[in-house]
């Protein structure tokens, strides 16, 4: 069960920091990011897909070669990405994920963004460009669930950690908790913009039992290895596997 303790102590701390000026993320001052992902039910948009990325790949200035877990028409769109705009002066290596799955029904466009650091981004710590790509998305249905995701990690913390998997918690105040993935939990409460998400981790397996947004596509994914999300838009909720 959820920490009320835990809850409202993060939770106390990531509004001290917002109160004494400190925000939960804007793209344009964080320098030095070691996790990074957007995560977003997006149309099935070439335009969308290409604006994504390319926003994505300004933020992590990674030269890494990405993995892309898509179909084929998808994979080809950000692969010519890639092969159009390759720079030179990015200096970052880490790993690149790209994860996009069609859904098996139409639910609103919107998007999140989160870091290593910080909680989901609220709106005013959108860049200008993902401010406006969003804003007009919001106006369409969504066809995919779209994730890119970069983490800076070396071969030897990679190694050290990975069998060592945790569910991380967020919403729109901050961390809520980080379960160890190896124990089950049959109903983990997370407060969210429009009510109450219930999770369940059970034999290796994480989803999403009951969600108070109405389209309740959250329910549809399941987490079980490093770097799969499940996220409900509405709700301001991520629930990712590190």
């Amino acid at each position: 069960m959820l920490s009320r303790r835990n809850f409202l102590k993060l939770a106390g701390l990531s509004s001290f920091a917002i109160a004494a000026g400190y925000t939960t993320g804007k793209l344009s001052n964080v320098k030095n990011t070691e996790y990074f992902v957007i995560h977003g039910f997006i149309p099935a948009d070439e335009n969308v897909i290409i604006n994504l990325v390319s926003s994505f790949r300004n933020k992590i200035k990674s030269s890494a070669e990405p993995v892309i877990i898509s179909d084929n028409k998808i994979g080809e769109i950000i692969n010519h990405n890639y092969l159009q705009s390759h720079n030179n002066s990015y200096s970052n290596y880490g790993r690149v994920v790209y994860r996009i799955k069609r859904l098996n029904e139409k639910v609103d466009s919107d998007i999140i963004i989160s870091d290593g650091a910080n909680s989901v981004y609220a709106l005013d710590d959108f860049n200008i460009s993902l401010f406006e790509l969003r804003r007009k998305i919001r106006e369409k249905k969504a066809d995919l669930l779209f994730t890119a995701e970069f983490r800076n990690e070396n071969l030897i913390s990679s190694l050290l950690n990975s069998n060592k998997k945790t569910i991380v918690i967020e919403n729109e105040k901050g961390i809520v908790d980080r379960v160890p993935f190896d124990k089950n939990y049959k109903n983990i409460l997370i407060d969210g913009a429009q009510g109450k998400t219930g999770l369940s981790i059970e034999n290796g397996i994480a989803k999403v039992h009951s969600s108070s947004c109405k389209n309740g596509i959250c329910k549809h994914s399941v987490a079980t290895d490093v770097g799969n999300i499940i996220a409900c838009a509405p709700n301001k909720v991520l629930i990712k596997v590190i």
